[in-house]
């Protein structure tokens, strides 16, 4: 499926790009295709080898392991409402999580996850500093990386803490109705999803400084 070794090739077309840079627009390139079908198709047949593939660390680390195909509506969804967006810009055409127990566990887990697959992309959220220096900062609380497949392809590899898992989803669901339905949304609907949101992610703030704390007296 993939390898530490494996070479990001350059995008089909371009001379000058290899899959993990970014476009003339900087917006990054994380498929050697532009091409939708081909994309579809091809991380589709990827899912069930990623999931033999990622059982035995997931096992390792005491994790639960999630991985899908995203649905082909939510793809023509983002593609309508992000109009620069192009389908080899979309990072979780397949996308996978382990979620673990601990912060040190999650970090364990992406230093292993260096050393199996050539990652052209990581964004530690669940570091203090690689959380606010995002250009919108939230409390989101994950790390993302992104993994080139042996053909030129990449998927979402996704590490996360178990415990704020559900905290993490209903902040996601009003994020994605805020982002994909303001044009059809009432006021009162999208005044209460906006709430919804920042309740969301104080209740992600305060599990993860628990989390935290409890980790750090025990390490002490």
């Amino acid at each position: 499926l993939a390898t530490a070794q494996s070479k990001p090739p350059l995008i089909r077309g371009l001379d000058n790009k290899s899959v993990g840079d970014f476009n003339s627009i900087g917006i990054r390139l994380y498929q050697k295709s532009n091409d939708y079908k081909e994309i579809y198709n091809t991380l589709s047949k990827k899912l069930e080898p990623l999931k033999k593939d990622l059982q035995q660390i997931t096992a390792k680390y005491n994790g639960n392991l999630a991985a899908r195909v995203k649905d082909k509506a939510k793809i023509d969804e983002k593609l309508a409402v992000k109009k620069d967006l192009q389908p080899q810009n979309i990072p979780d055409w397949l996308g996978a999580r382990i979620s673990v127990d601990t912060i040190t566990q999650a970090k364990l887990l992406l230093a292993e996850l260096n050393k199996t697959y050539k990652l052209i992309e990581i964004d530690d959220f669940l570091d203090d500093v690689g959380r606010t220096q995002r250009k919108n900062p939230t409390e989101y609380r994950r790390i993302h990386t992104q993994a080139l497949t042996k053909d030129g392809y990449s998927f979402e590899l996704q590490i996360s803490l178990k415990e704020l898992d559900p905290k993490i989803d209903i902040s996601h669901a009003a994020y994605k109705k805020t982002t994909y339905q303001r044009d059809s949304m009432p006021m009162d609907e999208w005044n209460k999803t906006l709430k919804e949101q920042a309740a969301a992610e104080a209740d992600m703030k305060n599990t993860y400084f628990k989390i935290k704390e409890k980790e750090f007296s025990k390490l002490n």
